[in-house]
């Protein structure tokens, strides 16, 4: 959106190229052709103001044993990572102030 309230340096060399070509010419200047030659640019924004519902869930019954054993995985995997590390708390020497 910020393009829109402000120029970009493709817009001012398009801007330079065209008055050039006209000084060059003897044309008579047209600002308004900058803002023509603007909608000749190849880019385009494809706006889509419509949404629809796609469906939840997973496709097949494989796809969803497949996510619920990942997380199952990583459900166990963070239940071990905090058992070692109340463990190696509990068993480190704490050093004796000298």
């Amino acid at each position: 959106m910020a393009r829109r309230y402000s120029t970009t340096f493709a817009a001012l060399r398009g801007a330079r190229v065209l008055y050039r070509r006209t000084q060059q010419v003897g044309r008579e200047y047209d600002p308004d052709a900058i803002q023509r030659q603007g909608d000749l640019d190849d880019e385009t924004t494809l706006i889509i103001g419509d949404l629809s519902y796609a469906g939840s869930g997973w496709r097949t019954t494989g796809d969803a044993l497949l996510a619920n054993t990942a997380a199952d995985q990583a459900r166990k995997r963070r239940v071990a990572g905090r058992e070692e590390i109340a463990h190696q708390l509990a068993t480190e020497e704490t050093p004796i102030a000298a």
